[in-house]
């Protein structure tokens, strides 16, 4: 949320103000530290430092800071924040339209700040977004040769988290022919299977244990049978995670929704040969019967469709 701007003078960059939401120990701060530290292994101009952090015993909240074209951007915990949105106003920050607090608001809280917090006398709202983002082919004729850049999502592990620490995601359920599909989504909106589920429809193995090195060797060897080196190499790691919407709590391995795809179309996976529905859907002539596996239904309805456009987005929900 954008707390307001201040053009700082005597040789500071003016600076914008941002918070994200903390309550009492708990908060976003292992998912904010997740996605700044990914930020900053990409070729971004933006480079966040965290130049604070509270003790654990306080909740482990960082304190986070970069620079881009003169402008320095900070990015620090709030607490109730939540009790701030639904007043707020919208401004956008580069493009990106983001809750932003209002006159009366940012007076409050400059009303209450202490005397020994950093100065903050000449902040004020953000009207006029200060990074203004050009349409890089506006100028480009429509019948051009100029091709636009083909974007390629890169896998990408997450950032492992702090001690102590748990992964907060949002969650969807789809459905492909009757089967049930979790879809789990970071906070940089990239979508994760769990692995309880991937070990179901390929072993019918419903049970959720707490993942092992058992479980990591099985999906590993799965990789390596796949006819691709995309996934060589994939660390699974032991996360608890905490599912935005109700707390649920579970410890699972995430697969990348792609490496799920990759897994469940492969012709020389496990359920998959030595059926006679294999045939038909070679030919086209599949149609899914009631003593079908989820494998087969999977495999079949994965050849010419992606489970990523069954999900709601934030932008059609």
């Amino acid at each position: 949320m954008i707390v307001g701007f201040d053009p700082i003078s005597d040789g500071e960059p003016p600076t914008i103000y941002l918070v994200y939401p903390v309550y009492g120990m708990k908060g976003l701060s292992g998912t904010i530290r997740t996605a700044l530290k990914n930020i900053n292994k990409k070729a971004s101009s933006l480079k966040w430092k965290e130049y604070k952090t509270y003790p654990k015993s306080s909740g482990k909240f960082g304190f986070w800071e970069t620079e881009y074209n003169g402008l320095r951007i900070d990015l620090s915990p709030f607490d109730s924040l939540v009790d701030f949105m639904e007043h707020s106003n919208r401004r956008t920050l580069a493009g990106i339209e983001l809750m932003a607090f209002s006159n009366e608001q940012l007076e409050l809280i400059l009303d209450n700040k202490q005397e020994n917090d950093e100065n903050t006398s000449g902040l004020e709202v953000l009207e006029d977004d200060p990074i203004p983002v050009e349409n890089i082919y506006k100028n480009q004729p429509l019948n051009s040769n100029y091709k636009n850049p083909v974007e390629v999502e890169p896998w990408e592990e997450l950032e492992p988290m702090a001690e102590g620490e748990v992964r907060v995601m949002t969650r969807q359920f789809v459905y492909v022919d009757d089967i049930e599909i979790e879809v789990c989504t970071n906070d940089n909106g990239k979508h994760f299977i769990r692995h309880n589920l991937c070990l179901w429809i390929m072993y019918k193995k419903k049970k959720s244990d707490v993942p092992n090195d058992i479980t990591i060797k099985r999906l590993q060897d799965e990789i390596d049978r796949l006819p691709t080196i995309r996934w060589s190499g994939y660390r699974f790691r032991y996360e608890t995670i905490r599912f935005s919407e109700d707390d649920a709590e579970v410890d699972s391995l995430l697969l990348p929704l792609a490496m799920f795809e990759d897994l469940m179309k492969d012709k020389y996976g496990y359920g998959v040969q030595n059926t006679n529905a294999l045939e038909e859907i070679k030919k086209g002539e599949y149609k899914s019967k009631p003593n079908d596996s989820e494998r087969i239904k999977l495999f079949a309805w994965l050849q010419s469709n992606s489970l990523s456009s069954l999900l709601q987005t934030n932008n059609n929900k």
